[in-house]
């Protein structure tokens, strides 16, 4: 009768560590892709400065027993994704990008980009991901400034998957960073 207990307990030992488990650090990698016809247009040359403004390059815990070691982070410099697609963007606008006496300047910011685990039920586990980002642009004296911000969640029978987590945070970068280069008022501004 011994080896059945032995059994039993090591399998419920072996079952508590599961439950108990740890989940890895992820980081994630952020593409982003704009459809070009919804891209603003404008004229003239332009200055670009991209700025993080995040107070930490974590951009949310993946939850867990061991939550604090299980951190979400950008595999990518998010200052450089983004410098990058807006250099495009204003490229294929029309205008040219330039350090030396720009008719504009611009300046995008990278305010937040979060990522949050909120339990729902026994198993169920609602993921939230935020961005915000903030646009300045300064032309001829006048300036304008427009804020944009984006937030999805998914719902999960326990902790979302890394591929999950990368295609929710990949989807609100994707939005925001669209909202903000296909904004009517941008273009309007860049346009005079």
């Amino acid at each position: 009768m011994r080896f059945p207990i032995k059994t039993l307990i090591f399998s419920t030992i072996m079952l508590l560590m599961a439950g108990c488990a740890q989940l890895s650090p992820q980081q994630v990698v952020f593409a982003p892709s704009i459809p070009a016809k919804q891209l603003i247009q404008g004229q003239g040359t332009v200055s670009l400065a991209v700025i993080d403004k995040r107070s930490s390059t974590a951009i949310g815990l993946r939850g867990g027993t061991y939550a604090e070691s299980a951190v979400i982070s950008a595999q990518n410099s998010l200052q450089e994704v983004i410098e990058s697609l807006a250099t495009q963007v204003l490229a294929k606008s029309g205008m040219i990008v330039t350090s030396t006496l720009p008719d504009t300047q611009i300046e995008i910011s990278l305010n937040q980009l979060t990522y949050s685990v909120t339990p729902l039920g026994a198993s169920i586990k609602r993921s939230k991901a935020l961005a915000t980002m903030s646009i300045k642009v300064e032309r001829d004296n006048t300036t304008y400034v427009k804020n944009h911000r984006t937030s999805q969640y998914i719902d999960t029978v326990g902790y979302a998957s890394e591929k999950k987590n990368a295609a929710l945070l990949n989807e609100v970068f994707d939005i925001v960073l669209e909202n903000l280069l296909t904004d009517a008022g941008l273009e309007a501004f860049l346009s005079n």
